[in-house]
């Protein structure tokens, strides 16, 4: 497997390696989690953070909290099973984002100049066609305005 720039990156700092463990354990336990979760509730909960055995969920009802709350401990032993080593789970309800009052608020395009937008381009061309680092950089080129050089 090619590595790429940012691996290369994380891979220099033993603190962005742990990092990007944590980041790795966080989504395996989120797949876990959501096949132990009956049907209708898979995708509801968010795992949180992972930390000293306890598992933080989000999710975004109370009455969601109060599901998870009550099968908290078949939950638990699912992912035991799994291999996890979770010995108590948090359930907490995320606030919804503030949404103001409600009119539509253009997103300022910001500029970026032709040595940036060959720079974007060039990093997102050596990553590969299917990173998704590289689809994200390609679009920002394409959704700039041309700067000034």
């Amino acid at each position: 497997m090619k590595t790429s720039p940012l691996n290369r990156i994380f891979g220099r700092s033993d603190v962005l390696a742990r990092l990007q463990e944590h980041a790795n354990h966080l989504i395996r336990l989120q797949r876990k989690l959501d096949a132990a979760l009956p049907r209708g509730s898979q995708g509801a909960a968010q795992v949180a953070n992972f930390q000293n055995g306890e598992l933080i969920l989000h999710v975004a009802s109370p009455a969601m909290s109060t599901r998870l709350r009550l099968s908290q401990e078949s939950l638990k032993t699912a992912l035991q099973i799994a291999g996890e080593p979770v010995t108590s789970i948090k359930v907490k309800v995320r606030a919804n984002p503030f949404r103001g009052n409600h009119s539509a608020q253009e997103t300022p395009v910001r500029p970026i100049g032709k040595g940036g937008r060959d720079a974007l381009q060039s990093l997102a061309d050596g990553l590969g066609q299917d990173d998704p680092l590289a689809r994200a950089l390609r679009r920002m080129v394409d959704r700039a305005a041309p700067g000034r050089d």
